[in-house]
């Protein structure tokens, strides 16, 4: 599937530049909890699956269904690896 590389960059991408502003969050010096951090993360993860679906409807729209679909699975994978993180780990 086309889309896959596509979907990824977004999550990803977001959490490379929270972590490249913020890098005391990668340091374990912050104030902030385990809880509170594990929650931000699934915030920003969410904010690039967010980018994902407008991606999603604009491919749909110029008729690549194949990178659209890639893109929907893609997102669809991110999306439980973040609830898993949030609340399993």
């Amino acid at each position: 599937m086309q889309g896959i590389l596509i979907a990824l960059i977004a999550p990803v991408g977001s959490l490379v530049l929270l972590f490249f502003k913020y890098p005391v969050l990668l340091s374990g010096e912050s104030n902030l909890t385990k809880i509170q951090l594990k929650t931000l993360i699934f915030q920003i993860i969410s904010l690039g699956l967010l980018i994902n679906v407008g991606l999603f409807f604009l491919f749909l729209r110029f008729k690549k269904e194949s990178i659209s679909r890639g893109i929907l699975a893609a997102s669809l994978i991110v999306l439980l690896a973040a609830v898993i993180h949030k609340f399993l780990l």
